[in-house]
């Protein structure tokens, strides 16, 4: 008897097969429902799309949320939609194997007209009381990176719902302990992710997504100044545990398309005060050995680190000072959840 899934169309016991026939592949509701039941089920989430896909935003956030991976279509066959080598069955995208075949050429040569984006990912608490809003945190992102105020929000795509505070705060509340993820949008492409959970010390608040920059950059400093306002926006008006701003390419539309892309670059971290505090690291020998400036209280203070060393890559630093931190410690003694993850991607 042929079974016809709801949302998946291939299932196995390891791996379910979500096929996406549009150029343009938006997070809509199969799609999104279709990630969430993998999650639920414990089984790998595979999407397919043909070589001319352009993926959202919103779809590249939720598929890392989900774990999931990508395989392009193609007239000779199927390739790892990020690498571009060539697969023979799909648990070639997760099994380590020696790669054998060509890579597609379109990860042989960069883009011609490559987009940047500023990225995000910010975790805050707050207070769980009647007053206690939803949105704020993303706002400051926003307009510290220079994006467009966020003016459309949904919790699929297309979002159509205009943009607000008290709506996003009151769709929040109905399903907590932990909201859905709540998807928004500006004008200028700028989009977010916002999504909050009830904890013991109150709600935790992740904000994560981007603001476009126009062409990609050639040149680090100004949008590190950049990085470093926002974050220091973000420690003056909330209470931040942790936060990353980075540097991503993009294509046009803020979209990501079949293709070799840069690596991305870190430009800064926030580390709050209670994961200070917790790690007790040592911030006179920090100050020596990284760019480090302190922000908030002298007695308990959030520590703001800087990639801006010329002699040194930026994940060369990023990891420096995360072997010194110990910033692998930090989801458990910042009290994320533990399923958060920490882009530094």
């Amino acid at each position: 008897m042929h079974i016809v899934h709801p949302l998946a169309d291939e299932w196995t016991d390891e791996y379910a097969v979500y096929v996406a026939a549009t150029p343009q592949v938006l997070l809509t509701d199969p799609l999104q429902s279709f990630l969430q039941w993998s999650v639920s089920e414990g089984l790998r989430p595979v999407l397919v799309t043909g070589e001319q896909a352009r993926l959202s935003p919103f779809v590249s956030l939720a598929m890392n949320r989900a774990g999931g991976f990508w395989a392009v279509r193609a007239a000779h066959g199927v390739y790892d939609g990020l690498t571009g080598f060539p697969v023979t069955g799909f648990t070639d995208l997760w099994t380590a194997r020696a790669v054998e075949g060509q890579r597609s050429a379109r990860f042989l040569t960069p883009a011609d007209d490559p987009r940047g984006v500023l990225s995000y990912d910010i975790f805050g608490h707050q207070r769980a009381v009647a007053d206690t809003q939803v949105g704020r945190l993303a706002e400051t992102v926003h307009d510290g990176l220079g994006g467009a105020a966020l003016d459309v929000w949904g919790l699929a795509e297309p979002l159509v719902e205009p943009f607000g505070i008290d709506p996003l705060t009151e769709t929040a509340r109905r399903q907590m302990p932990d909201s859905p993820v709540l998807h928004a949008r500006a004008g200028d492409g700028s989009f977010c992710d916002i999504s909050v959970g009830r904890t013991r010390r109150g709600i935790l608040e992740h904000v994560a997504g981007g603001v476009p920059i126009g062409s990609y950059p050639q040149h680090l400093a100004p949008l590190i100044e950049t990085a470093t306002r926002t974050l220091m926006a973000v420690e003056s008006r909330h209470r931040p545990t942790i936060g990353f701003v980075s540097l991503a390419e993009v294509a046009s539309g803020v979209t990501q398309p079949v293709g070799v892309r840069r690596p991305e670059v870190p430009l800064a971290v926030l580390i709050g005060p209670r994961a200070v505090h917790e790690l007790q690291p040592q911030v006179a020998e920090l100050k020596q050995r990284h760019d480090v400036v302190e922000l908030g209280r002298r007695r308990l203070p959030s520590l703001l680190v800087r990639f801006s060393r010329t002699d040194q890559g930026s994940w060369s630093q990023l990891m420096a000072f995360a072997n010194d931190l110990g910033l692998d410690r930090v989801v458990e003694v910042a009290g994320l959840p533990e399923s958060a993850e920490l882009r530094s991607n």
